[in-house]
């Protein structure tokens, strides 16, 4: 019985801090959320916000991407209002002391961050054209 256990509560500890998220984070999403649903209620899937350095400073980033977002009784679809057919925004902040500055929105979807210090940070564009982006020392490009 005890080794049922112990896998489960791994698995368990490992799925709540991979969802934990810096107050500066929470605050963004939230604010996010409530832009995306014209101030209604909504949420955000986990895959929606990326924390994590971007930048090579050792310091955590955020990434906030509208496709993830889907708003309570918000129009005929519940996404985003920053959402088109195809794409939506993508909202990138980098820490500077306590706080998480934005730096550039932009259009995409599939947003996923590759490996190391400084990762690009892949998506798709309108009609599906995979690009990236990368931290060039002063914003992402």
């Amino acid at each position: 019985m005890k080794l049922t256990l112990v896998p489960l509560a791994a698995l368990l500890a490992m799925t709540a801090s991979a969802e934990a998220r810096s107050r500066a984070a929470e605050y963004l999403v939230a604010e996010q959320i409530a832009e995306a649903c014209d101030g209604g209620r909504g949420t955000i899937e986990p895959s929606g916000v990326i924390e994590r350095d971007l930048t090579g400073d050792g310091a955590a980033d955020l990434i906030i991407a509208h496709e993830a977002i889907t708003c309570a009784g918000g129009g005929v679809s519940g996404r985003s209002l920053f959402c088109g057919m195809q794409v939506c925004s993508v909202h990138f902040y980098v820490r500077r002391g306590t706080l998480l500055q934005p730096v550039l929105e932009m259009l995409g979807g599939g947003v996923t961050a590759g490996p190391g210090d400084v990762p690009d940070i892949s998506m798709y564009a309108h009609g599906g054209t995979q690009g990236s982006v990368r931290w060039n020392g002063r914003t992402f490009d």
